[in-house]
């Protein structure tokens, strides 16, 4: 009786047994789908606040190149960055930056905006190559300060392009020979951003301020410059820049 019951009984375990164990791989199956899409919307996050190709629609590659030096910076401190802008800011994001760039571009802070679009284009000529590189440290890695230099450089004009203090002609000129030097000093983007983040870091450990707010590693450029839609990794370094004979 009892082994005639066990044989009737037999397949309905086994069918029971089998649904079990399809119910775990299904859970098992949902649980790693889950952690999948998690982890794909948390990088589409970070790639959206670290910005990408689509935000570089200047109409200029050469422009588009020159204005990638800057970046980290760009994105960190300005919504959505700068490339795709060529003027035009609102009113907190111009209490914000105006004090910074003409401070940083060697101008007072307390001037006009018809002062500082008078004076601005002269002195950018006599000292843009000069910014931040007139007094090293001692102990300062000079390559490593070129290359904070050069993206400085673009964030610092490019926001004086938007605030209106800067005309086009003056505003394209110092970015496409800041953009030249980088491209004369530095063999890749993984060779600037790397010793963009040292210089970065060695700025930052004298006590001296910067817009970006947060550091970045060299770690972290190896892995932008894998990835297919970041600027760095997208754009060629070696793009033909300026026309011959233009960079005088």
């Amino acid at each position: 009786m009892i082994k005639s019951l066990f044989i009737v009984l037999l397949p309905f375990a086994a069918i029971y047994g089998l649904m079990q164990i399809h119910w775990l791989l299904g859970s098992l199956a949902l649980v790693g789908m889950c952690w999948v899409v998690r982890k794909s919307w948390r990088k589409a996050k970070e790639a959206q606040r670290r910005g990408d190709m689509s935000s570089y629609s200047t109409g200029s590659d050469a422009l588009n190149w020159a204005l990638a030096l800057a970046h980290p910076m760009a994105f960190h401190s300005i919504q959505d960055g700068f490339s795709g802008a060529v003027s035009g800011t609102d009113d907190q994001l111009t209490l914000q930056l105006r004090p910074q760039v003409l401070h940083h571009l060697g101008l007072r802070t307390d001037l006009s905006d018809e002062q500082a679009q008078e004076q601005l284009p002269a002195a950018l000529r006599q000292r843009w190559f000069m910014l931040d590189l007139q007094r090293p440290h001692r102990e300062d890695d000079l390559r490593a300060a070129m290359a904070f230099a050069c993206a400085r450089v673009a964030f610092f004009v490019r926001s004086a392009r938007m605030l209106n203090l800067l005309p086009d002609e003056a505003h394209l000129h110092i970015l496409l020979l800041n953009a030249q030097r980088a491209q004369e000093c530095f063999g890749s983007w993984q060779d600037f951003g790397s010793a963009y983040a040292r210089g970065r870091a060695q700025w930052l450990a004298q006590g001296r301020a910067d817009v970006l707010g947060k550091l970045f590693s060299e770690d972290e450029v190896a892995q932008w410059v894998t990835e297919p839609q970041h600027p760095w990794h997208a754009m060629d370094w070696q793009l033909a820049l300026l026309p011959q004979g233009a960079a005088t």
